[in-house]
Formats: C-alpha cells, structure tokens, sequence
C-alpha cells in the first residue's frame, strides 16, 4: 500500500471521527435543550403554586370585578408608575404571566408544551385582568403588560385550535379500553 492511500485511509478516517463527534454533540444540545426547557417549566410551576401567588389568584379572582368599581382602585391604576403589590396582590398574577410571556416570546420555552398546559389559565386570567391593564396602559401606554397580552395571544389561538384539548386521536380513550366502566359513569 502506497504512502498517498494511507493518507487518503488516514484523512477518511479522521473525517468519520469528526462527523461522529458532530452527531453527538448535536445530540447533547438537544438534550441540553430539553433539561434547560423542563427546567424552566417547572420554575413557573413552582412560583404558581407558591402561597404568596395562590392567594393572590384567589383574590385576583374574588375581588379584582368589585375593585373596579371603586374609584380610588381605579385611580391607582390610572396614575403612571409602579403599583405596591401590598396594596394591589392582583399585580403578583400580572407580574406571573408578564415574566412567563416573556420566556415564550423569545424562545426561552417551548410554547406547546406551556400552552398545553397554561392556556386556559391565561386567557382567563387576561379576560379578568383586561380593564385593569386599559387603565394602566393610559397612563402608561401600551407597553403595560405586553409579554402578558402575547402570551394571552397565544392562549386564545391555542384554545381555537384545540377546542377539545391535544389528546393524540389515534390513541385510545380509556372509556374505549374499559366499556363496561364507562356505562357505570353518571351523567348530568
């Protein structure tokens, strides 16, 4: 064997270790990617079930209807600046959905995998949250609340899109694999 085809043999081989190492490393990124995603996930996860913010949801859904009404409550939203979340709890569930629609608009989460999950809380929440925001943006403007309007966005596209949630439709309903359970279920 002459010295060019051990070159050559030398070169290939060379060329098939690096195109090995490349696969593996887009490999690891990817894996890299998906921790970093659930990771993430599951932060948000965690500062929704804090009981700071359950109390807050808790009042941001009783009290926020009446609170408009008022008109010193809305005065405080009407002035520019930044509101006391002492005095305004409902702003730790406007703060929750503002930081988590800004991880989704730019890229630092999966949207399908958040929207699966979290898109009827947020557009719910938007709903109830919406006067509120108006306020604030006319003092404000339009910037008050963006990342929790793209995300309340993107919730309201998701729901239209699957009305009926993402259960996969080639995969069986358990009321399919256990008829006789599915009779015994009362109904409204």
């Amino acid at each position: 064997m002459s010295v060019e085809w051990i070159g050559i043999m030398l070169s290939a081989a060379t060329l098939l270790v690096i195109g090995a190492t490349a696969v593996a490393a887009v490999i690891q990124l990817r894996h890299l990617r998906a921790s970093n995603q659930l990771s993430a996930l599951l932060e948000i996860l965690d500062q929704w079930n804090t009981p700071a913010l359950r109390e807050a949801y808790a009042r941001f859904y009783s009290d926020l209807p009446a609170k408009l009404t008022d008109p010193d409550f809305r005065a405080d939203y009407a002035n520019s600046g930044s509101l006391d979340r002492n005095a305004h709890p409902e702003m730790l569930v406007f703060d929750l959905w503002e930081q988590v629609g800004t991880y989704a608009k730019h890229g630092l989460i999966d949207e399908r995998i958040l929207l699966d999950i979290i898109s009827s809380q947020v557009y719910h929440a938007w709903k109830r949250a919406e006067p509120a925001i108006e306020l604030a943006r006319k003092a404000n403007g339009n910037a008050v609340a963006e990342n929790f309007e793209y995300l309340a966005v993107k919730a309201a596209r998701w729901n239209k899109k699957y009305p009926d949630g993402t259960y996969p439709r080639s995969f069986p309903r358990m009321s399919e694999l256990e008829p006789s359970k599915a009779a015994r279920v009362p109904s409204d």
